[in-house]
């Protein structure tokens, strides 16, 4: 077992239910003024997602759900239901006030802008 998959087994009846953690394909952007966190998360829509920052580390958490419209059973399943985990530490202070997140077809982009401290600055010669 690799150090980015934990996979878990419980009993339900007859059958055995998998729930995996995996940490999600990702890149890292910056500029100036800001970082830009693109983590791709297939399945995961908006009510899945759980993203913090507590001291110095970014936490993100997406859900995804296996949903069968009603009356229908699965035969065959190869896209489990499980969560993606990525937790990143942060080196440079973000404004966490301005932070923004947005999730389009499974692909989380998050918007961090520096904080005015680390921003590059001009100085003026007098």
């Amino acid at each position: 077992m690799n150090s980015t998959q934990l996979e878990t087994r419980k009993p339900t009846g007859n059958t055995t239910q998998q729930r995996t953690w995996r940490r999600p394909v990702y890149e890292v952007n910056e500029n100036a003024e800001a970082f830009n966190v693109r983590v791709l998360m297939p399945g995961v829509k908006r009510e899945g997602l759980d993203i913090s920052i507590e001291e110095e580390t970014l936490s993100i958490v997406g859900t995804r759900l296996a949903t069968l419209p009603e009356g229908w059973r699965p035969l065959r399943r190869e896209l489990p239901e499980g969560d993606y985990r990525l937790n990143l530490r942060l080196n440079v202070p973000v404004n966490q006030d301005e932070i923004q997140a947005r999730v389009e077809h499974g692909v989380l982009d998050l918007t961090m802008p520096k904080a005015d401290e680390v921003k590059p600055r001009k100085i003026k010669v007098q």
